[in-house]
Formats: C-alpha cells, structure tokens, sequence
C-alpha cells in the first residue's frame, strides 16, 4: 500500500539517506534478510512510533514533533519477523490528504496567515508513543485525547475517551507507567482551563480511567514525562514556561515559539498520592529534562532516575536540534542520566550522574517500575554532538557500562525484552532500530542486554528505511 502521492513535489525527504527522511509507504511482509540467530525464548511484540512524513504536498514541516504518526510492528519468532507499518489515521491525516496542506503543529503553521492561525490548537498527530492495555493499542500525543488501533492490523479505529472521563482537550501524556504488581496504568494530562493544572489518572484493567488528582501550576509549561512509585506520581516541573501566549492565540507565532526557559524561577518537584492525598512540593534548583528511567522509595528518599541536560543551555540546544533537524544542529544528545535523591522529610535534593556520553531514552525492565532497579538501558551519542549511534547498558550500582557502538549510523531508544526461560533483571535482550544512511535501508537489532558490546546476536534489515521514532512498546507472546 503507497501514500505517496501525499507528497506531489519531489524531495531528497523520501530517500533514507537521514533518519529524519519521510516514509510515504506502508508495508506489510516477512523479513528476508535475517543475520544471526534469532533467540529461541524470543517470542513477541514490537511496536514503533514516530513521524512518517515531514512535507506534505511540497509545504515541509518546521519541527520534527510535527509529522503525522507512523506505527512499525514487528512480530517476532525464532524462525521469522513480519514486519508491518501503518499511518495513524487521525483527522489532520485526512485532511491533510484531501487538502494538501500541512496541519497546524507544535512549530509548523497552517498556510495562510494569522486568520488561519489564530485560537487554534496545534492537531492531534498521535506520533511521539504507544501503550499496550489489555490487548489493545494506543497511539498517543501529550496534546489531546489517544487513538485506539488494532493490534494485530493497525487499523485506526478513532480517538478515545475512555468513555468520557477524558474531558476538554483530553490531553493523556504520551508517557505512561505501568504498574507491573496490578497492572493499572497512570498517567497525566495538561489542562489550560480554568486555570493551568495537571490532572492525574488511573486507567484500570477493564479500561475506566480513575481521576487520582490535580496539581495546579502557577505558570503553563511544558511537562513531557513524570516518575512513578509504589506510593507516588512524580512530577519534575523545570522552568520551561510559556511566556509570550498573545503572538500564538492570535496565529502570528507557533505554540514553540511561545515557550521560554527560565533557570531563574528554579525547579518544582511534586509528588501526588497514588491513594489521593494532598501533594508534597519541594524547591530545588533549575532543571532541565524530558525523560524518566524510573522512580521507587527508600525510606524517607523518592530516588528519581533522569536524563538531566545543561541546566543553562539545555533547552537551547534541543530547540535548535528538532528545529533544524534537516541540517547538522547538535548536540541534542547532551543529557547525562541523573539520580535524584529527594529526601520527603528535610526536602533536600542530592543530584548523582550516572553516565558519561551524552544520551537520551533512558529505559529500565518494565518489570521493575516503581521498585529499586540495578540496569538501565540507553540512547547515547559517542562523539559530542553527534547523532545517538550506541546502545548502553549501564549498571548503577557498580557504575559499569557496557556499549554497542555503531559508527555512522543511528539508533533509537532501546527496549528491554525479557528472556522467559532466564528470569531476574537483565537477562533478556535490547531491542532498536539502526539507520544505516549508506544503504538508505533501517534494520532491527537484537543486543544482549548484559552485553550489548559483543555486537547484535540477531539482525533483520528491512528493504527501505524507517524515520526515526521516538517511543515503543514490547509485548511477550506465549507459544
């Protein structure tokens, strides 16, 4: 299946030869091509998501949170891998296919002007993850309300409400945890009205979603992702604010242009209840960071695992990296995956560094979330302000990191996969996508996740590229 004709005027976008190049086609086949051994216990789900395209008939988008939601899966056994993909399709997909005009974005605006512009909120595209809950998919966009897909064909099946309880814009995060001891998912969602807030919810197993609270914040920002214990939510509220709203409500500048870090106004962490309580706030310093390895207590300390960027430039060096993504605009890959030792009782806040290269998408075994865990698995950057080309496990209580570098190529954010007949934290496998610009092709890397450094045990290339994604999800199937 093609949607290539979305894309009427030719561009360097649809050849591969960046992992920020557009992918007008859908696919659906067994893999071919297959180096190494698939591992026998190895039995399950691997979903994707990303933007697909990043111009739509000739107009290209200015961000790259802005592109429609792409979804790859891949169905994998010891004897084979299908591979399928998907574009979600939300309402700004169709119709951005009839008209030929891009949707208003995060940074990309409608062609014509402030009148097409003004009060209006950037579209849902459904690009930046995935949730898997009770055998349904979810595509998920911080902004608005998620859509629910078939697992199995990806078929879009429309957007969800959860039977109403999500209410106004229906932001859900794209970042929810799951809680492995009950199966209950948590999550949040902003809220401008009456006031800006974050609304807290528990999306149970039978799929209705509990509202656990709210948490007013004196100034909108931008909250991507939170931490979650076996007792709290865990928000890291930096100073990245919206300071300039008059320019975006009346269409003459998009919602990222509106957005200002301010170190001066520090950090706010809040921890919500899971039971409902009245919420802790602790000041601390200024903080910048997108992403949560995992969150658990220890005694009188909520220990918070982050990737923490420069606490002055940070921000400046991730605008300029997703605004630019079509050139060389590093280094978004300067974080350093960050303990935070947040002590409930004094409210002291202790920063440890855990890692070395700069790095983003941090994960842990799923497994372990909202207890202690020893290994966490990332995205890093090798050369300083280069593309994230190596994958790395790094133990954090010995300080060990063992990594897989690839040079000249990319990867994404690496999920764990358990070994079945292996059990305990580690044993399993890492699984990514490596873009290799040479052949213009992207491939399914399978790591030993004790030892990503003695190379993939297993490879499938796939016959065209696969834009970079973002988030992902993996699902064990039983024989």
């Amino acid at each position: 299946m093609s949607v290539s004709d979305l894309t009427r005027t030719p561009s360097r976008e649809t050849g591969g030869e960046s992992p920020w190049d557009s992918q007008h086609e859908e696919f659906d086949y067994e893999v071919d091509d297959i180096e190494g051994q698939i591992p026998s216990s190895l039995r399950g789900v691997l979903f994707r998501i990303g933007p697909g395209r990043f111009e739509i008939g000739g107009h290209p988008m200015t961000h790259i949170f802005d592109g429609d939601g792409m979804v790859s899966r891949f169905d994998i056994s010891p004897d084979r891998i299908h591979y399928r993909n998907r574009y979600v399709r939300t309402r700004s997909f169709k119709r951005a296919n009839e008209t030929q005009l891009p949707p208003k974005g995060f940074n990309t605006q409608r062609v014509g002007g402030p009148l097409a512009n003004a009060l209006k909120f950037p579209e849902n595209l459904s690009n930046t993850s995935v949730l898997v809950h009770d055998d349904v998919l979810y595509t998920l966009w911080e902004g608005g309300r998620p859509h629910r897909l078939d697992a199995g064909t990806l078929e879009t099946y429309g957007s969800e409400s959860f039977d109403g309880a999500l209410k106004r814009i229906g932001a859900f995060s794209a970042h929810p945890k799951v809680d492995p001891n009950t199966g209950d998912v948590f999550n949040f969602g902003l809220d401008f009205f009456p006031r800006p807030m974050i609304r807290c919810y528990r999306l149970d197993k039978s799929k209705r979603l509990h509202h656990v609270g709210t948490v007013p914040i004196p100034k909108l920002g931008f909250v991507h992702d939170f931490a979650l214990t076996e007792r709290h939510l865990v928000f890291v509220l930096g100073p990245l604010v919206v300071s300039r709203p008059i320019p975006v409500a009346l269409g003459m500048r998009p919602f990222g242009e509106a957005l200002s870090y301010k170190p001066e106004l520090g950090t706010t962490i809040v921890l919500v209840p899971r039971d409902g309580g009245k919420a802790t706030r602790i000041e601390t310093d200024s903080l910048f960071h997108f992403h949560v390895a995992n969150a658990y207590e220890a005694g009188p300390e909520t220990v918070v695992d982050i990737v923490a960027h420069d606490a002055t430039g940070g921000w400046t060096q991730w605008n300029n990296y997703v605004c630019n993504f079509r050139d060389k605009a590093g280094p978004a890959f300067g974080g350093t995956l960050t303990r935070l030792r947040i002590n409930r009782n004094t409210e002291a806040v202790v920063r440890d560094p855990l890692n070395e290269l700069g790095c983003e998408f941090p994960q842990v075994d799923p497994r372990l979330v909202t207890t202690a865990h020893r290994y966490t698995y990332l995205a890093e950057a090798s050369v300083r302000g280069g593309d994230p080309d190596s994958i790395t496990t790094v133990d954090t209580t010995t300080g060990a990191q063992d990594r897989y570098t690839t040079p000249g190529n990319t990867v994404c954010e690496p999920l764990f996969a358990e070994d079945p007949e292996n059990p305990g934290e580690g044993r399993g496998w890492l699984l990514s996508l490596e873009h290799r610009p040479s052949d213009k092709r992207s491939r399914l890397i399978v790591l030993n996740a004790e030892r990503p450094s003695a190379g993939p045990v297993a490879v499938a290339t796939l016959r065209h590229h696969v834009p970079m994604t973002f988030h992902g999800a993996y699902r064990t199937v039983s024989e």
